[in-house]
C-alpha cells in the first residue's frame, strides 16, 4: 500500500517547516544542551500529521534553571525556520515553543522570539545572576547528597556482608549431636516450624496471623531461647534493622568520625537483635527444606511422653498450665475489647493472672471460656444501665466477679459449667495447637490438667549423673544457702514450679500501694526469671531453679523489713526457701 499524493504533499510540506537549531552567542553549554533536547523532533504523526518529540517536557532535566521549560530554551538555542517570516517583524521566524511549531504546521502565522516580550521576560529571569548563584548553591548541596548517599550506601553493604559472615546459611554434619533444649524451648520450636507460612526462611514471626505464643510479650523470649539452644539460627537475609550495630546507626558513624566520611567506622555486630524481626532457619540436615525436616523429627521424638522422665513430665505439665492461662487471658483482653471496654488495670493484673492460674488447674479451656463470657457480659450490661460510671471500673468489676466463679470452681469440682468450644476469630496459639493436637494428642479446649497428668504414660526411670551425695565442702559448711542447695540437689521433695510460682507472683505485684519496695522486688524477680529462661535450655528445670537461688545473693539492692533493711536478694530467696522447706515458713527470714 502507498501513501496518497496528497498525503505525501502534505509531509513534504510539514518537514520544510523543522527548525534549525542556532545557539545563543555566550549561552551555557547547559543551556543549549536542554534546548537541543526541548527541539529534538522525532518525526510527524502518521495519521494525525502532529509533531512527534523524541522527549516529554516532564522528561527533560532543567538542572535549576526554571520551571518554564520553553524559555530555558529559548535561552540556550533559537529554533529557526528556513523560509518563514515573523508576522510581527518580516524577519526570520525563530519559534517560542513547541506549540507554536504545530500551530504553524497547522498553517497559522507566529511571531518570533524577539517579537514575544512575555517570554524575553522569562529568558531574563532564567538567566538572573542571583539565580544562576542559587543554583550553583543547589547544585553543590545535591553533590554533597550523592556523596552522603554513597557513604550511606557502602556502610550498608557492609552490613550485609557482616550478617553474610557472622550469621551464615550452614548446616552441621549428620554425626555432630542435635541440639537439646528445655521442654517449652522445643515445643516452641516444632510450633515454629509447623505453623511458618514460610520456612525459606522463616520471618516475621510477631506478625504472624497464627501467634507462636497466646501472649505476645512472650514471642520475643520464646524466640530468643530457641536461638541460644541451637533450635534455631539467624538467617543472613535478617534486615539489618533487625540487628544491634555498633555504631547503632550510619548517623552515628557519621557523628562518631566528626564528620569525616572517609573515617566512618565500619559497622560492627552487637549479637544482640529484635527477635520478631529477625528471620530465622533450623540447623539440621543438608540444605534447607531436609533441615526442617529433620528438625521435626528430633523434637517429635524428644518430646514423645513416654520417653520422658518425670522432671520432663512435670514440665510438660508446666507448659501446658502456662498456655492455658495465656489463652486464657488473652480471651479475657478479647472480650474486653468485644464489649468496648478498658483492659483490667495494671494493678490489678496480678490478681487476674493468679485467678486464671488457679482456675486452669482443675478446669478445661472451654469451661474458663464460659467464665469469661460471663463476668465480661455482665459489665457490659452493667455499662449500659450505668453510662457515667468510669470504664476501668466496670473492668475491675469484672475481675472482681471472674474470682468469685474462680472460687467456686476450684472448691465445687462438680458444679457444672458448660465448655465453649474454640473461639471463632480468635483461635489458638500455634503453641497450643502443637502441645495438645501433636504432643499430647488431647483437645486443648476440652481437656483440663488433671486428666492430663492422669493420662500420661509412666515416666522414664531417670538415671543420675551423681548418685552419691557429694561431700559438703568447707565452705558449703560455712554458708546456709550453700548447705541447702547442695540438699536440693539431691532431693525429690520439692517441686520447681513453685519457685517459679514466687518469682511470678512477685513480678507481677508492681504497684502494691502499700509497699513501695514491692517494685524492687518486682524488677528483681524479673532477672532472675529471665536467668531461669535462658538456663533452662542448656542445664535443665531443676539445676536452673537451683541456679536461680543461688544468684539472689547478687541482688543487693536494699529494702525495709519493718524497720530494718535487708537486701532484696536475702528477701527473695527467704520466700523461695518457705515454698521449698515448708517447715521454714514461720522462722525469721
Amino acid at each position: 500500500m502507498t501513501d496518497s499524493p496528497y498525503t505525501r504533499a502534505a509531509t513534504d510540506a510539514r518537514t520544510a517547516l523543522i527548525p534549525t537549531l542556532v545557539p545563543v552567542a555566550g549561552a551555557d553549554a547547559e543551556l543549549v544542551a536542554i534546548g537541543e533536547r526541548y527541539w529534538a523532533l522525532a518525526g510527524f504523526h502518521a495519521e494525525f500529521g502532529t509533531a512527534v518529540w523524541c522527549e516529554k517536557t516532564a522528561q527533560i532535566e532543567t538542572s535549576g534553571w526554571g520551571r518554564q521549560i520553553y524559555a530555558v530554551a529559548a535561552a540556550g538555542v533559537r529554533a529557526v525556520v528556513k523560509g518563514v517570516a515573523c508576522a510581527k517583524c518580516g524577519g526570520p521566524l525563530s519559534l517560542t515553543s513547541r506549540t507554536a511549531f504545530q500551530q504553524l504546521c497547522d498553517g497559522e502565522e507566529q511571531v518570533c522570539v524577539d517579537c514575544n516580550s512575555s517570554l524575553l521576560a522569562a529568558v531574563q529571569v532564567v538567566l538572573n545572576p542571583t539565580r544562576k548563584e542559587k543554583r550553583e548553591q543547589q547544585r553543590e548541596a545535591e553533590a554533597a547528597q550523592r556523596v552522603i548517599a554513597e557513604a550511606r550506601s557502602r556502610w550498608h553493604q557492609q552490613q550485609l556482608d557482616e550478617m553474610v559472615a557472622e550469621y551464615p546459611v550452614a548446616f552441621p554434619s549428620v554425626s555432630q549431636e542435635l541440639p537439646v533444649g528445655g521442654i517449652r524451648e522445643m515445643v516452641g520450636a516444632l510450633a515454629l516450624l509447623r505453623y511458618a507460612p514460610a520456612s525459606d526462611p522463616i520471618r516475621s514471626v510477631g506478625s504472624w496471623p497464627v501467634p507462636l505464643h497466646p501472649d505476645s510479650e512472650e514471642i520475643s523470649k520464646l524466640l530468643g531461647s530457641l536461638v541460644r539452644a541451637s533450635l534455631i539460627a539467624i538467617h543472613p537475609s535478617t534486615p539489618a534493622s533487625a540487628v544491634v550495630w555498633e555504631p547503632a546507626s550510619f548517623e552515628d558513624a557519621v557523628r562518631e568520625a566528626g564528620g569525616d566520611l572517609g573515617e566512618i567506622p565500619q559497622p560492627k555486630l552487637t549479637h544482640q537483635f529484635y527477635p520478631t524481626l529477625a528471620h530465622y532457619f533450623a540447623p539440621i540436615g543438608t540444605s534447607m527444606g531436609k533441615a526442617v525436616e529433620g528438625l521435626d523429627g528430633h523434637l517429635t521424638a524428644a518430646l514423645a511422653p513416654m520417653d520422658m522422665t518425670a522432671d520432663e513430665q512435670g514440665e510438660l505439665l508446666m507448659v501446658a498450665h502456662e498456655l492455658l492461662v495465656a489463652e486464657g487471658l488473652r480471651y479475657f483482653d478479647h472480650r474486653l475489647e468485644e464489649v468496648r471496654l478498658p483492659a483490667v488495670p495494671d494493678n490489678h493484673a496480678a490478681r487476674l493472672r493468679t485467678a486464671m492460674g488457679k482456675v486452669a488447674e482443675c478446669r478445661p479451656l472451654g469451661e474458663i471460656y464460659n467464665l469469661v463470657w460471663r463476668v465480661t457480659r455482665a459489665a457490659a450490661e452493667a455499662a449500659q444501665k450505668n453510662p457515667q460510671a468510669p470504664r476501668a471500673n466496670l473492668s475491675a468489676h469484672a475481675l472482681n466477679q471472674f474470682e468469685g466463679h474462680v472460687q467456686r470452681a476450684v472448691d465445687e469440682p462438680g458444679w457444672e459449667i458448660k465448655p465453649f468450644r474454640e473461639i471463632h476469630g480468635l483461635g489458638l496459639a500455634a503453641m497450643t495447637r502443637t502441645l495438645f493436637y501433636n504432643v499430647l494428642n488431647v483437645h486443648p479446649v476440652e481437656t483440663d490438667l488433671v486428666a492430663l497428668e492422669e493420662s500420661l504414660p509412666e515416666p522414664r526411670r531417670e538415671v543420675y549423673a551423681q548418685s552419691i551425695n557429694p561431700p559438703p565442702s568447707k565452705a558449703a559448711a560455712d554458708d546456709p544457702l550453700a548447705q541447702l542447695l547442695v540438699w536440693l540437689s539431691t532431693a525429690d521433695s520439692w517441686n520447681a514450679e513453685d519457685v517459679l510460682g514466687v518469682l511470678d507472683d512477685l513480678k507481677q505485684a508492681r504497684s502494691d500501694e502499700d509497699w513501695f519496695d514491692g517494685r524492687i522486688l518486682a524488677r528483681e524477680a524479673g532477672k532472675l526469671l529471665d536467668l531461669y529462661q535462658r538456663l533452662t535450655p542448656a542445664v535443665g528445670i531443676r539445676s536452673a531453679v537451683l541456679s536461680v537461688l543461688a544468684a539472689t545473693e547478687m541482688l543487693l539492692h536494699p529494702v525495709s523489713v519493718g524497720e530494718e533493711q535487708i537486701a532484696s536478694g536475702r528477701w527473695i530467696a527467704a520466700k523461695i526457701v518457705t515454698v521449698l522447706v515448708p517447715e521454714t515458713a514461720d522462722s525469721d527470714a
